[in-house]
């Protein structure tokens, strides 16, 4: 939906990791608002440290920078609608190369499940922007102090808040000369922002772990999805920032299409061949993907020390004097329009 048109104002066993997720987390999530049972918006999901909404029996709607770089065994597991479902594939919106701080600009993305979910009504994508809307997340539910590393405090219980839409220009007003956690930038014609109700403590916020998570209206029980959770200030709300919503309408036939381009994920570990000795040539590839990358990244890292140093970003290397009686990583990362998955790794060691 154009910015123009708007209103004015505006991540065991899968049964034990399911009884962790549902039952056994503390009352906590969300800075501010109150508790909610799980059963009572049963098309929220979680996985991978990110929430998302159910908008079609086998598919999930989050964060953009949720699922970017990242490899499936991270975001296997999506509770939702009261069962564990396993995430087969994901797609993120065509432009997801324009990066918006540490995030993306377009921060949106699809979530392929392996099987429906049975039970339970998709959520209905974007419509007309009421005053106020409800937050929904299981990330940090309090504030941090000033100067504290914000850090996720994933797996809370599931939390809902009500916020206040605000205009767009109120919005970048407030985003002009500062940015979100990840040094991100507002972009009206992509987003949505809103503050706690009153403006008075203690203020509800998205904060981090509740990225991918809903902004919807009406009632749990007939929700119309309205924004992802992108991001935040630093201070989830403390520091005067809104909470930034990726705007579902403006990407709704994204979300609808029944054959979106689905990102290049490995269906195997990189393969190294050829003789691993000083001055002897090795080749490190990935025999088959689940979709056709557009380009194929590989990297050489020496292991050793504190971190990994990187030697080559060729497909071939040529072993090194300094690699003997090291490892050497080989790391394969793809992308297509569709998306970029996270790299994968295989290990070989050089001999003295």
């Amino acid at each position: 939906m154009p910015a123009h048109s708007r209103m004015t104002l505006r991540r065991i066993a899968p049964l034990a990791l399911l009884l962790a997720l549902v039952a056994a987390a503390p009352a906590r999530a969300v800075v501010g608002g109150h508790p909610l049972a799980l059963a009572t918006a049963p098309w929220f999901a979680s996985f991978g440290g990110c929430g998302g909404a159910l908008v079609a029996p086998d598919r999930v709607l989050t964060a953009g920078h949720c699922v970017a770089h990242r490899e499936l065994a991270d975001l296997r597991n999506v509770a939702v609608g009261g069962v564990l479902r396993q995430t087969v594939r994901f797609a993120m919106y065509p432009a997801w190369r324009h990066a918006n701080g540490t995030s993306v600009r377009d921060d949106v993305a699809i979530v392929q499940l392996d099987q429906p979910v049975p039970g339970v009504a998709p959520v209905t994508l974007g419509g007309g922007l009421p005053a106020e809307a409800t937050i929904l997340g299981r990330g940090r539910s309090t504030v941090p102090a000033a100067g504290e590393r914000a850090s996720p405090r994933f797996r809370q219980a599931l939390r809902a808040a009500q916020l206040r839409l605000i205009s767009d220009a109120r919005c970048a007003r407030s985003f002009r000369d500062r940015r979100g956690s990840g040094g991100e930038r507002f972009d009206a014609a992509r987003m949505l922002c809103a503050v706690d109700v009153d403006g008075r403590p203690p203020l509800s916020s998205a904060c981090n772990g509740d990225a991918g998570g809903p902004l919807y209206a009406a009632t749990p029980g007939a929700p119309v999805l309205l924004g992802v959770v992108s991001f935040s200030g630093a201070r989830c709300g403390a520091d005067g920032l809104p909470s930034v919503f990726t705007d579902v309408a403006r990407y709704r036939r994204f979300v609808a299409n029944p054959f979106p381009r689905w990102a290049p994920t490995p269906e195997s570990a990189p393969e190294i061949s050829g003789t691993a000795a000083v001055g002897r040539h090795l080749t490190c590839a990935v025999s088959t993907f689940t979709t056709p990358p557009a380009r194929v990244a590989v990297s050489w890292h020496r292991q050793g020390g504190r971190r990994a140093k990187l030697v080559g970003r060729r497909a071939t290397y040529t072993v090194r004097r300094a690699d003997a009686g090291h490892q050497l990583a080989c790391e394969v990362e793809a992308s297509n329009d569709g998306g970029i998955a996270g790299s994968i790794t295989t290990l070989v060691r050089i001999p003295r």
